[in-house]
């Protein structure tokens, strides 16, 4: 089981390799960007207590941002980046954590 297990990941990452679509650029394979020659960090690059300009110098602007209050209570609220897969929770313009 061990085995076939290892040959179907290694079949799978051969194939993620070289099938990336014709779109996806190297930079955007290794987790960075390019737009207006500043690079573009990944969500991993965050850390709680981050101000929410930090975050946004660090990962550019939100795809989406939402409002949180309802559930988490005031002055919260999510930054999604949809690129990276990935949601900043902030509370009172700083972050808690990073889905």
């Amino acid at each position: 089981m061990l085995i076939g297990s290892a040959i179907l990941a290694a079949a799978w990452l051969a194939q993620s390799e070289f099938h990336a679509p014709d779109h996806v650029g190297a930079a955007a394979l290794s987790g960075t960007a390019t737009a207006g020659g500043s690079s573009r960090h990944t969500c991993a690059s965050l850390a709680p207590g981050m101000t929410a300009a930090e975050v946004k110098s660090r990962m550019g602007e939100a795809d989406e941002v939402r409002a949180d209050e309802e559930t988490r209570g005031p002055g919260a609220s999510m930054l999604i980046y949809r690129g990276s897969r990935c949601a900043v929770h902030l509370l009172d313009d700083q972050v808690e954590f990073v889905d």
